[in-house]
Parts: structure tokens; sequence; C-alpha cells
């Protein structure tokens, strides 16, 4: 006698228009605000990403090798941090959280990321100091203490607001449908 198997359930039941809603429209709107946060930083400090970063693609005109490096950086953490709040926004059977609402905290995230960069790079600028250990400074001219402080803050900032979104998304799912 054959005994059925039950059929295993897919870890995500997704159309494919919400799939691509939540993971891509996340990644939109990481790059742009890596295309505006690389625009003013090449204008502080060119060196960035001449000298301290390799050449990217032969680009040479400061606009668009802000635009190619702002295009690569945001691949990783734009498509990453879009995929995990689909799997923990969406798979399972506890309640979904809508992409609209994830769609719109994320340009919250990105705007306190932003907000403790600039706070980072005027600090650097009054004070004319390392905010962070001079080690991880390429050089310590005025230029490079604004622009490596705005990027490390950001890094730091970005990866906590991005684990904050995350667990809000999950305590949303704990939610009662009635009181989300």
């Amino acid at each position: 006698m054959r005994v059925a198997q039950p059929t295993p359930m897919p870890l995500l039941q997704e159309k494919r228009s919400v799939t691509y809603a939540i993971v891509f429209g996340i990644w939109v709107e990481v790059f742009v605000y890596c295309v505006l946060h690389d625009q003013y930083l090449i204008r502080i400090s060119p060196e960035h990403f001449t000298v301290y970063h390799p050449p990217l693609w032969g680009i040479t005109d400061l606009t668009l090798l802000a635009l190619a490096w702002a295009f690569r950086a945001s691949i990783g953490p734009g498509l990453g941090l879009g995929l995990v709040a689909l799997f923990l926004g969406r798979a399972g059977r506890r309640p979904k959280v809508a992409p609209t609402r994830m769609l719109k905290i994320v340009p919250w995230l990105l705007l306190a990321t932003e907000a403790v960069g600039l706070a980072a790079g005027a600090w650097a600028w009054k004070t004319k100091q390392p905010l962070f250990p001079e080690d991880i400074y390429p050089d310590l001219t005025e230029p490079m203490l604004i622009s490596q402080s705005i990027q490390l803050a950001c890094y730091g900032t970005g990866l906590l607001v991005s684990l904050g979104f995350l667990a809000w998304i999950e305590k949303q799912r704990r939610k009662p449908e009635q009181a989300r």
C-alpha cells in the first residue's frame, strides 16, 4: 500500500508582480539614494572616487563616475534588503505586509542614514579631526576626513536602520490582522 506524501508548500507563494515590486522597488529607492549621495560626495572629495577606488569602466567624468559607483554600490544592499524584506514580509501563512507599506518606509530609513552621515561630515569639517580611528582614513586631508566620515557613518547607520526595518516587518507579521 502506497501512502500519499504531503505536497511540499513552496517557501514563497507570491505573484511575480508583488515579488518584483518589493525587491526591485527597494533596490530603486536605494539606487536613487546612492546617486544623490555620491553626486555630492564626489564634489567634496573627487579623490575618494578617483584615487582610493579602482577605475570603473574607463569613466573619467566625475558626474558619470559617481553615477556608475552609485549603481554598483546599490546592487548588493538594495537587492539584498529587498529579498530579505520579501521573504520576511510575505512568506508563510502569517498575515502579509503590503508592498506599499514596505516601500513607504524605506525612504525614511535612507533619510535617517543620510542625516547621520551629514552630521558626521559636518563634525569632521568643523573639527578638522577624524571622527573614526585614523587607520581607516586613506589620508587626513580635509576633503577625505569629511567624505570618509560621511561614508563610514552611512555604512554603519544603513546597517542599523536596515536591521530595524526587518525587525519592523517581523513585528507587523506577528500583529493580529485587525491591528495592522
